[in-house]
């Protein structure tokens, strides 16, 4: 049985769960003070720990699998291997300050991204004292703690309201699942099965199934006219001078799509929810 670390609260704890639902691990109970439990496939067992210590656990071999945030990764150094991005918690590493300041050698620093900091003042040649911070750190340049912060944000709301401005964007970051080096070795077979399981899930969002009935004068004229993924589906029916027309589509372009078909002549239009997409 594989082991799975996931985040045990904050931003990335529901997403995270609900993913695992959807991919066919679902745990088996769930109680909010217990710190592990089994899935009811029974291929994963899920423990449920503070994101900023999943890198260890999956780099100490006690867990094959982790879900956390890709910032963690870097921070941390990690010797992991990222298997693939998911589809949420997506945020940007900044440098922030007041408006009009100017960063320069000799000003403090407040970050619980210590590492990321360090490299960072060190590839821009400034020499600055990092002040670490656990908590509320866009209020520190409020209370003269510290000049500028590095810290993560999704929208830049809570700089703003703090009376900060994003000076740069050191990078882009997201919930990645990671894996144990060894363990991808040695359960190569049983991670490939998971990592399939979750990816065709992701693969599967924001994408509605479209079934449509069309002649088969009118096809010839649009076939390239039809959005899909590598080339729409075309099945015969009981009038043989009709044919039916299934594809993938973006589920915001449903409306736009079924519009445009409706005007080259479609009709008996379906829509479905799409579970899975396994390319």
């Amino acid at each position: 049985m594989l082991k799975i670390a996931i985040p045990n609260k904050g931003r990335m704890f529901k997403p995270t769960l609900e993913l695992l639902k959807n991919s066919g691990f679902s745990p088996k109970e769930f109680d909010e003070r217990k710190l592990s439990t089994e899935t009811k496939c029974g291929k994963i067992k899920i423990l449920f720990v503070r994101a900023d210590e999943i890198c260890e656990y999956v780099q100490s071999n006690i867990v094959d699998l982790g879900i956390t945030g890709f910032d963690i990764v870097i921070e941390k150094k990690a010797d992991v291997e990222k298997i693939f991005d998911l589809n949420f918690g997506n945020c940007k590493m900044v440098l922030a300050g007041p408006k009009n300041k100017k960063f320069v050698t000799g000003l403090k620093v407040a970050t619980k991204y210590e590492n990321i900091a360090k490299e960072y003042l060190g590839k821009k040649g400034i020499n600055s004292k990092i002040i670490n911070s656990q908590g509320a750190t866009e209020l520190k340049p409020q209370l003269n703690l510290a000049d500028f912060i590095i810290d993560i944000t999704s929208t830049g709301e809570t700089l703003k309201a703090n009376g900060l401005k994003i000076y740069e964007v050191l990078f882009e970051s997201n919930a990645v699942l990671i894996a144990n080096k060894k363990s991808l070795k040695e359960k190569s077979t049983e991670i490939l099965d998971i990592k399939i399981a979750i990816q065709s899930v992701i693969l599967a969002e924001n994408k509605s199934y479209l079934i449509f009935n069309l002649s088969k004068k009118t096809l010839d004229k649009i076939i390239n006219q039809i959005p899909c993924m590598r080339a729409p589906t075309i099945v015969k029916t009981g009038d043989k001078n009709v044919v039916s027309v299934q594809t993938v589509v973006p589920t915001n372009d449903i409306s736009t799509t079924i519009n445009k078909l409706k005007k080259l002549g479609s009709t008996d239009v379906l829509v479905l929810d799409i579970k899975r997409v396994i390319i």
